[in-house]
């Protein structure tokens, strides 16, 4: 009788197991990973919308007026008219979990804010302005988290190791 090459049922069902374990510890990761990489990208976004609004301010003396709550930065013509393309380009829009970046402008153009809502869309306890512009500087652990800069600077951004919130 002559003798077979190939592998065994046991040797393969081996190796199928140890592509699964690989895949159950590097896949969570990369998920975080991806994440990350978009707040990261919405804090530079944000960032870039906040120094666009402060070249602007220190040529007006005014920030781009908006009204004194939180809109889609889309819906707000004159913030777009004010600020392209003479100091950004193009305003980014929508932010990486596909929504609108916000605007709020208060006290006659003195003071400003830019958010971004964070992976669940929706922009909590910022919808009041002057609620944000008085906050104390608050540093989130979970992806759902808003993103938002005041004047001149981050007032909620993530820091430190992210976890899903429930």
């Amino acid at each position: 009788m002559r003798k077979q090459k190939g592998f065994t049922l046991i040797e393969l069902l081996i190796v199928v197991a140890i592509i699964g374990i690989i895949a159950a510890i590097a896949i969570p990761n990369l998920l975080t990973a991806i994440q990350r990489a978009k707040q990261k990208r919405a804090m530079g976004e944000v960032r870039s919308l906040a120094t666009a609004a402060q070249s602007y301010a220190t040529d007006a003396q005014v920030y781009p007026i908006a009204n004194s709550t939180f809109a889609s930065i889309v819906g707000a013509a004159n913030v777009n008219s004010d600020l392209t393309p003479d100091y950004i380009k193009a305003l980014p829009n929508p932010d990486p979990w596909n929504t609108p970046y916000w605007y709020a402008s208060a006290s006659g153009g003195q003071d400003f804010g830019v958010a971004s809502s964070g992976k669940n869309a929706v922009l909590e306890g910022t919808s009041a302005f002057a609620t944000v512009a008085n906050a104390t500087p608050v540093n989130t652990g979970c992806f759902e988290n808003d993103i938002v800069w005041v004047d001149d600077a981050f007032v909620v951004k993530p820091e430190g190791k992210q976890v899903k919130c429930q």
